[in-house]
């Protein structure tokens, strides 16, 4: 009986100073989302490609742009300032005209331009044009 007590103490000890050095070297601890991973380790394949490899690239290169493109919308920058849930029925139609003649391919180029014109899209939209992101995203899986 002693001998298992001493067994469960050393491997109590053993664990206790594994889990102490693995939290200070963060053995397992993932990089955030903000750090860079360093030029000397391979990016694993799974973190490469998403699976949506054509429309990953394509929605990373609309959102990272950051020159202001616009698609036929100039009048739109009169909205800008003004909350999602803030719009009369005139400012619904001039989004919905707009909205509704954009390409698919076109809506995440779209709506980044939107937020670099610090313009928010009406409420009624943003559910579609998030559902038309998603649509467009699972059919290329």
């Amino acid at each position: 009986m002693e001998k298992f007590l001493i067994i469960i103490f050393l491997a109590l000890a053993a664990l206790g100073i594994f889990s102490y050095l693995a939290g200070k070297y963060h053995w397992f601890e993932r990089p955030s989302a903000d750090e860079e991973p360093s030029a000397d380790a391979a990016p694993d394949e799974s973190e490469v490609c998403c699976g949506q490899h054509l429309v990953c690239q394509k929605d990373r290169a609309a959102m990272a742009q950051t020159e202001i493109v616009y698609y036929n919308d100039e009048e739109l920058d009169a909205y800008r300032g003004i909350p999602s849930d803030g719009y009369d029925d005139k400012g619904l139609a001039e989004f919905s005209e707009v909205f509704y003649t954009l390409q698919p391919d076109d809506m995440m180029g779209w709506l980044n331009s939107l937020r670099l014109r610090g313009i928010e899209l009406p409420d009624p939209l943003r559910d579609e044009a998030l559902m038309i992101v998603s649509e467009r995203r699972n059919a290329v899986q």
